[in-house]
């Protein structure tokens, strides 16, 4: 190893452990125990090194690191040509935290970004620090996000009020949600409605459906994907009262056809798990068969294939079919790559990193260890630095909510990249 890949090696090290040391009142336990990590390796590969990271996947400090990393690189961007680029990128790691439960660092994200994203940040923190019963933080969050300088796009004022509302509807304070977002604005005030849903009394909910048939009946793309998440969220209240499952069901199966025909696969699969969560296997099983179908008879572009071919494959593990899953996933994987030349640079790590995603869920650590590695190489390709850091900060993102922990090999080849990001951008 020359001096120059110790150094880096070093810095990764040094990273690790500063991470490791953080106090644990920054990391909420968020550990999502998947029983596919406890199975065999289904791919029939001996990897020791796979196996240990499959068992070391729920260490939080590599989460975390990984995810310090990945707010690194993005931040890493210049504001001038590429603020829009930092400020979505930056976002989606704030996002990952929240989920993965590290409040305390999307909080610390949000503190460094700017403009409505920020705003945004801070607002979806609120709303899981209400989901958390931590009504005080979650009302501190809501003051915060609406006082945040977005500039003078209307839009991002926008959405960063819809999404305080949406603090204050899971807050029980309807009142103040409503008075955020005007029936003036039928979009912000779709997407208000639906989180609405879960706090009405049974008298109000044939009302509300009523709403949403409005908004589907427009035709308006914005308030048609209002309209049928209203439904989803309707559907999750009703599912077990016949007559009103069976309206919910046939108004989905009415809107969907009419959206983009990755979003129908995607609604489709969205509705076979809500059904399957609650029982219904042979209806879940009938929309999944529909997605299916539907994704096999579209010609997608080859960038895109995979991304949403991997949604199936996760679908199907999740409902107990791993067989199929792992069929779908090496389909997948073997149309990548006999198509990976046609693709542009900058696109290709998307569906390598959804192949890992699949791959490691299902779990096989060893293919996912495998596409995660060609993840990074691809993102590196493109001679422009802002397309690279987009993609390795979305790797970093990916491995972090999969709880991969890559090895020190690939850690010092994402630290050599990062190491690389600098002009021209």
């Amino acid at each position: 190893m020359n001096m120059c890949n110790v150094r880096l090696y070093f810095t990764v090290a040094l990273t690790m452990a500063i991470v490791a040391a953080l106090p644990a009142a920054c990391s909420p336990d968020s550990t999502r125990a998947t029983s596919a990590r406890s199975q065999p390796d289904s791919s029939g590969h001996s990897d020791a090194h796979a196996v240990a990271t499959m068992r070391g996947a729920e260490t939080s400090p590599s989460r975390k690191s990984l995810l310090v990393t990945a707010f690194a690189v993005a931040s890493s961007m210049p504001i001038d040509p590429h603020e829009r680029d930092r400020a979505r990128t930056q976002e989606a790691v704030a996002q990952a935290c929240i989920d993965a439960g590290l409040l305390d660092q999307a909080e610390q994200c949000a503190n460094q970004m700017a403009g409505w994203r920020r705003g945004n940040v801070i607002a979806l923190l609120g709303q899981r620090y209400a989901a958390l019963g931590q009504v005080d933080k979650a009302r501190d969050c809501a003051s915060r996000a609406v006082l945040v300088d977005v500039g003078d796009t209307t839009w991002g004022k926008d959405m960063v009020a819809t999404e305080v509302a949406r603090i204050y509807v899971k807050l029980g304070d309807e009142g103040k949600a409503l008075s955020l977002v005007t029936e003036g604005q039928p979009v912000e005030r779709g997407r208000v409605e639906a989180a609405r849903t879960g706090n009405l009394s049974a008298a109000q909910l044939d009302a509300q459906a009523d709403m949403f048939d409005k908004a589907i009946a427009t035709m308006n793309f914005d308030l048609v994907r209002g309209g049928i998440d209203g439904y989803f969220a309707w559907l999750e209240r009703v599912m077990d009262d016949a007559p009103r499952r069976a309206r919910a069901l046939k108004a989905l199966s009415s809107a969907i056809p009419g959206l983009p025909l990755d979003i129908q696969v995607r609604c489709d699969v969205q509705l076979a798990d809500a059904l399957f969560a609650h029982g219904y296997k042979e209806l879940a099983a009938a929309e999944m068969d529909h997605a299916s179908k539907l994704f096999r008879a579209t010609v997608f572009l080859p960038e895109d294939t995979a991304p949403i071919g991997v949604v199936i494959a996760k679908a199907r593990f999740h409902m107990g079919d791993v067989n199929a899953a792992r069929a779908e996933l090496d389909r997948l994987r073997l149309e990548y790559e006999a198509r990976a030349e046609t693709i542009m640079n900058l696109r290709r790590a998307a569906s390598l990193r959804a192949l890992a995603e699949g791959y490691f869920l299902i779990g096989d650590a060893v293919d996912a260890a495998h596409c995660y590695k060609a993840a990074v190489d691809a993102g590196a390709l493109n001679p422009n630095a802002r397309p690279r850091a987009e993609d390795l900060s979305a790797t970093c993102v990916s491995m972090a909510l999969s709880e991969f922990v890559p090895s020190p090999e690939l850690l010092l080849r994402i630290e050599h990249i990062r190491a690389g990001l600098v002009d021209p951008w």
